[in-house]
């Protein structure tokens, strides 16, 4: 559960950098819809990995990182296909390749993290319980 809160920071900072994406796409958006559409990765895993002890199992566990991925990823890939059809002028103060940049190497590296709990989770959901009662 460590290396996951330590890899959401990875989605939080590629967050950021989503939102200085899409906020060259819609400049005239409000920047706390834009938080509120790019955070919800980051907050998902906040969120599960807070506690010490698991919110739920393996497989709802394995789950909801499916889902975050999916949502990092697809919001990555609308960015970039709305910049294809759109062609959008970047800010003065920074090209978008800086947002690119920020979006893609924070979240790459966390993704491969989530990868990683993903197949370990689906080892233990694939190994049986051991019984801790006694039969006498």
């Amino acid at each position: 559960m460590g290396t996951l809160s330590l890899a959401s920071g990875g989605f939080f900072f590629g967050a950021v950098g989503q939102m200085l994406f899409y906020g060259s796409l819609f400049p005239r958006i409000s920047p706390w819809l834009l938080a509120v559409l790019t955070l919800v990765p980051w907050f998902t895993v906040y969120t599960v990995t807070f506690c010490k002890q698991p919110l739920f199992g393996p497989r709802p566990m394995r789950h909801c990182l499916v889902f975050v991925m999916a949502w990092y990823v697809g919001m990555a890939l609308l960015a970039e296909l709305l910049a294809l059809v759109f062609h959008p002028s970047p800010p003065a103060h920074f090209s978008l390749n800086v947002a690119r940049a920020v979006t893609y190497l924070p979240g790459s590296v966390s993704i491969f993290v989530f990868v990683r709990a993903c197949i370990v989770l689906r080892r233990i959901e694939a190994t049986p319980p051991t019984s801790t009662a006694t039969s006498q």
